[in-house]
């Protein structure tokens, strides 16, 4: 289930996932208009600033194990 613009996500320091520990881009923090994220569909609420984001792999899974369990 990778996005193709979730996979071109490119570190920055301070990017790191909190379920891996990968480093990648979060597009808001890097200061882009729309973060790579918002390709995926909503599947659960954003984690509290103080948590971080997911990396484009960790995202993806978490959103397909969200989706199963709701099928």
């Amino acid at each position: 289930m990778a996005n193709g613009n979730a996979a071109s996500a490119s570190p920055v320091e301070g990017d790191t996932c909190p379920r891996c520990g990968a480093s990648f881009s979060c597009g808001m923090r890097a200061g882009d208009k729309v973060c790579w994220c918002a390709a995926y569909p909503p599947a659960f609420a954003v984690p509290d600033a103080g948590a971080g984001c997911f990396c484009p792999t960790c995202l993806a899974e978490l959103i397909a194990q969200a989706q199963a369990i709701q099928q």
